[in-house]
């Protein structure tokens, strides 16, 4: 029982006991005569008697009001925080399902980032980890409402890139209550802390690679699910690698290639730029000039 319905309980208990005491505080003559003709109480009971009961239920209704008005004022805002938190987690289970069929195809299942369609090319654009929007935008001059920021992201989008419009203010598929419901579980979802990178001290670039990439592009670079590498000079620059292995790519088709440093990883941060050239240094080391004919085409023939 809430403390709202004892507390409409206790009143109405209050209201029958006062109106039972004036029903029966007063005689009851026959019917057959007038009101205005009908006996009252003599002088002495209304000073007396009548007087005294007056004031003796006055004095316990007095001391009722007294005790029950302070205790449920002080349990009013326990009962709104309830209120809200219950609002807020029906939200948040909403949030859960709309999330996963607006957001979840770039930002991850999880929220904790991924990639989406570049709307310059065939590249992929970095879809950002939102479980670390807190930790990342705390300190930003420029942002004072974090939950605000989230919310003017999702309703507007921004423009430039592949995140749309949602709200329906500015013409999305989303009502705010839908809005709203994303981003209580965004915000039911962030991390404490910011995973930071490591620079793998000790590690040597082939001993990077084959414990992070030999799966997907095989230990002697000849490709597996993932291209082959012993020519990626020849295709890519240093520069161009290294942003591949910071941010990943999106490949709609085929596996994607996950990216390795803070901010877009869906698995926290990896590794920091040292590291990820020494894995540069070992491929650049390891070029031959071209792969297997059969392995490149048996790597990129569903892609």
């Amino acid at each position: 029982m809430t403390g709202t319905t004892v507390a409409v309980a206790l009143l109405a208990l209050a209201a029958a006991a006062t109106l039972v005491f004036l029903l029966r505080g007063g005689r009851r003559p026959s019917a057959d005569v007038p009101p205005v003709m009908r006996p009252s109480f003599s002088d002495d009971q209304l000073e007396r008697r009548v007087l005294e009961r007056y004031m003796a239920w006055g004095l316990v209704l007095t001391g009722f009001f007294a005790l029950f008005l302070p205790g449920y004022f002080l349990q009013e805002s326990h009962r709104l925080n309830e209120e809200t938190d219950s609002f807020f987690v029906e939200s948040v289970v909403r949030g859960e399902e709309t999330f996963t069929t607006f957001c979840a195809e770039c930002h991850g299942a999880e929220g904790q980032g991924g990639a989406a369609p570049s709307p310059y090319g065939n590249e992929s654009w970095p879809a950002p980890n939102l479980t670390t929007i807190a930790v990342r935008y705390e300190d930003n001059e420029n942002i004072a409402d974090i939950e605000e920021f989230v919310r003017t992201t999702i309703e507007q989008g921004r423009p430039g890139t592949p995140m749309p419009t949602w709200g329906a203010a500015y013409d999305g598929p989303l009502d705010d209550q839908q809005v709203t419901d994303i981003v209580n579980w965004i915000l039911a979802n962030q991390v404490a802390d910011q995973a930071q990178p490591t620079a793998a001290a000790g590690q040597s670039g082939e001993q990077l690679f084959m414990a992070n990439c030999a799966k997907c592009h095989g230990e002697r670079l000849q490709g597996v699910v993932g291209p082959p590498l012993n020519d990626e000079l020849e295709r890519h620059t240093r520069k161009t690698i290294l942003g591949i292995l910071q941010n990943g790519i999106y490949v709609p088709t085929g596996t994607p290639m996950p990216p390795w440093q803070a901010g877009y990883t869906y698995e926290g941060a990896r590794y920091t730029d040292g590291a990820l050239r020494r894995i540069i240094d070992y491929v650049e080391s390891r070029q031959t000039g071209g792969g297997s004919d059969e392995v490149v085409a048996a790597t990129w023939r569903d892609r």
